[in-house]
């Protein structure tokens, strides 16, 4: 696609998911003094991007990647970019940049603080919003890529954050005075990574699936315990638990805090894989539910250890994982590519609907 042809982008309706169109805007021409143009290559689809979409107004997703119309939004997503016209100093043309994208042909960034691993994108608009998500890594600097497991990095990396994030949380709260710790969704990436990095942790870890599932749940290897949804109140209620909830199924929820009660020391939900609804206030037995941002604990522990060891231990916890993730012997994916945003639109009505089995892992791809 040359720049003087416009500019497509993958758009839905913010109250009707399901309802997607590709939209066309005038090409964006040459950056200005400062700016860079993005070209978007590839992207993960996975529940993730759905918890976005489910929660893009509260949330603040929409925001990220706005469209003309409030009505419609773009579903952020993680992948991968090329600077194809940079009038930023210190970026230059042709590089690979991995970060928090539009599914769009292209992105104008407003690089910031531009170092030899990465930048902020500093748009007056993202200011308010999670930095986070506004920094862009310089892949031929990124001790973590390699040019054959973009796929991957593309599904599992932004989800692995979360799950070492939020099994470092619960670690750093001392698991709330749990001895057990319950995970909906099992199947999903974010819980399995999550279960992962429990491992060793003196916390029985219990995966809870539906029974189609359950086979690959405990493959994994990662779960003390698998049960399908409907066991879950056979677990003592007399023993200390906390419930993680991947799903937002809400009367898993209340049949969760009902049977514990007071037991339940900690109750969190962390994304929407069953689910586009969003929270409603429940009146609940136990503690509240809260809902878990990786930025906050990942701010938190940079403050605490220095960008450099958080860097380091999440370098190494993700070699780890992506080692056994992509083991022959006993696969946790396979990936699915796609091509385009005709079939994009058609992994993400399958996501919407459940139907994606477990194991595999899409990337579509733009070029």
């Amino acid at each position: 696609m040359s720049d003087s042809e416009s500019i497509r982008s993958l758009i839905m309706r913010k109250d009707d998911l399901n309802r997607m169109r590709v939209a066309s805007e005038p090409a964006m021409g040459e950056p200005e003094k400062g700016d860079a143009l993005l070209a978007v290559r590839r992207f993960s689809l996975t529940t993730n991007n759905i918890t976005y979409a489910a929660y893009g107004d509260p949330m603040g997703y929409w925001a990220f990647f706005p469209c003309s119309d409030p009505a419609w939004g773009r579903m952020p997503v993680w992948g991968f970019a090329d600077v194809v016209a940079s009038a930023a100093d210190g970026l230059n043309v042709g590089e690979r940049i991995y970060g928090f994208l539009p599914m769009a042909d292209r992105l104008r960034v407003r690089p910031g603080r531009v170092r030899h691993g990465g930048f902020v994108d500093t748009m007056p608009h993202r200011g308010e919003l999670p930095g986070g998500y506004n920094q862009y890594v310089r892949c031929q600097s990124d001790a973590l890529y390699t040019p054959d497991t973009e796929a991957l990095q593309a599904i599992y990396r932004p989800l692995y954050v979360t799950s070492f994030t939020l099994a470092d949380y619960l670690r750093d709260n001392a698991f709330f005075g749990a001895s057990r710790i319950i995970l909906s969704s099992a199947s999903s990436k974010t819980a399995y990574g999550t279960a992962f990095n429990l491992a060793g942790d003196g916390v029985e870890v219990v995966g809870l699936t539906s029974p189609g599932n359950a086979g690959f749940v405990g493959d994994t290897g990662f779960y003390d315990r698998v049960l399908d949804y409907a066991e879950v109140t056979d677990l003592p209620p007399d023993e200390p638990a906390l419930y993680v909830d991947f799903s937002g199924n809400r009367p898993l929820r209340a049949d969760i805090h009902q049977h514990f009660g007071d037991r339940l020391r900690f109750s969190s939900v962390v994304g929407s894989a069953q689910t586009t609804q969003l929270p409603r206030k429940m009146e609940l037995p136990g503690p509240k539910p809260q809902f878990f941002f990786a930025p906050d604990q990942i701010a938190k522990r940079q403050k605490e250890w220095g960008a450099a060891v958080f860097a380091e231990r999440f370098g190494k916890a993700w070699s780890t994982f992506l080692e056994r993730a992509s083991d022959p012997g006993r696969p946790l994916i396979r990936v699915v590519r796609g091509q385009g945003y005709a079939e994009a639109q058609q992994v993400i009505a399958s996501l919407l609907s459940g139907s994606v089995p477990p194991m595999e892992g899409h990337v579509i791809d733009l070029d």
